[in-house]
């Protein structure tokens, strides 16, 4: 269809300004939302007790500002939709003009995640379009989510789609826009972005045995991603359920009770790192990590950090540091590798600061 140059140049300015005001406001408080939230700490009131990790599910989140062609694309594609054509009244009805990501680990962090904004003071669900899964009735009952609109797509995509609006925002109430969130797990995130790659589309004149290969292989993801769930799941009752003695060496299954007894707490996604870090420290057991974690050095460390920071440390800095203190010999000794342990940090807070600011 042909749209007059001066009309199309009105729009595009109207929705350039709409963009800068409205949009990239919004995104920037919708990504400090989620880099909150993506914080293990946060998670604390989820998890399912004191002995298990926790629960972390946020992998990673980005967001994007739909490209003006791709705007009036939708517009003249969709006459129905957007009755008013190419007038302001068109990109500010856009539910995805925003659109947001959250990738989670696994398939029970589906359920965690909704929960967590369905209880959220800061978001508002739209009522006119309601939360939906792209999944089977059964996957969707599985996963705890029969409460949303439920829907399949002959491609085999899967996802949870919301459209929400922030309730809290420096954009004016009746300007704030609604915006689409999509969350899905690492596997899913995977076959939707190689089926966006290939091109393959429903409605469009694609092979027939491609389109076939895409479904038999959303399939194996999903069954593989059920795995994962699996593994999910019995990490978290071993943990829960796990004894140990002094000569056990640290695990997954009970580094998060080991931690507890001396009221320290760990994140799934951490744990690894926590046990390489242990164990090139020689601490490799149960009663290695006892015998070092005495409330002494605890208090220790925790004094030192108020007074050179001004905080007291977190869990994860807590046990970095108790590592750094094998084989220290004094309490001066333990002081000075405590401060070096924090002049580390901070050096590293700078350089991923740095980074962080010129990928932007």
């Amino acid at each position: 269809m042909a749209v007059a140059p001066k009309r199309l140049e009105r729009f595009l300015a109207a929705y350039q300004e709409y963009v800068q005001h409205v949009l990239r406001p919004t995104q920037t408080e919708v990504m400090r939302l989620l880099r909150q939230r993506q914080d293990p700490a946060y998670w604390s009131r989820h998890r399912s007790g004191q002995r298990v990790a926790l629960p972390s599910p946020i992998r990673t989140s980005f967001s994007r500002i739909k490209r003006p062609e791709q705007v009036v694309d939708k517009i003249l594609r969709k006459p129905q939709r957007f009755p008013a054509g190419l007038q302001p009244v068109s990109f500010r009805s856009m539910s995805d003009a925003l659109g947001v990501r959250v990738i989670v680990f696994v398939l029970s962090h589906l359920a965690l995640v909704d929960r967590e904004i369905r209880s959220s003071n800061e978001i508002e669900i739209s009522k006119k379009e309601p939360p939906m899964i792209y999944a089977s009735a059964d996957q969707a009952r599985m996963l705890g989510l029969e409460h949303l609109v439920q829907k399949e797509k002959e491609s085999g995509y899967s996802s949870v789609h919301y459209t929400i609006r922030l309730r809290h925002t420096s954009v004016p109430r009746k300007e704030r826009p609604w915006f689409e969130l999509q969350v899905r797990t690492l596997a899913q995130e995977l076959w939707s972005e190689i089926e966006h790659h290939l091109g393959y589309k429903p409605g469009r004149r694609s092979n027939v045995s491609a389109r076939r290969q895409l479904r038999i292989l959303a399939k194996h993801i999903a069954a593989i991603d059920e795995h994962f769930n699996f593994l999910y799941e019995e990490l978290n009752r071993f943990q829960q359920t796990v004894s140990y003695s002094r000569d056990d060496p640290l695990s997954v299954e009970n580094l998060p009770s080991v931690l507890a007894e001396i009221g320290l707490t760990c994140a799934q996604r951490d744990m690894n790192n926590i046990l390489k870090l242990l164990y090139s420290r020689g601490l490799e057991t149960v009663g290695a990590l006892g015998t070092l974690a005495t409330p002494r050095r605890l208090e220790i460390i925790r004094h030192t950090y108020l007074s050179v920071t001004g905080r007291l440390p977190t869990s994860l800095e807590v046990i970095a540091t108790l590592a750094a203190l094998v084989g220290a010999e004094t309490e001066e000794e333990e002081i000075e590798r405590i401060k070096s342990q924090i002049a580390y940090r901070w050096a590293w807070d700078a350089i991923r600061s740095e980074h962080t600011t010129s990928a932007k």
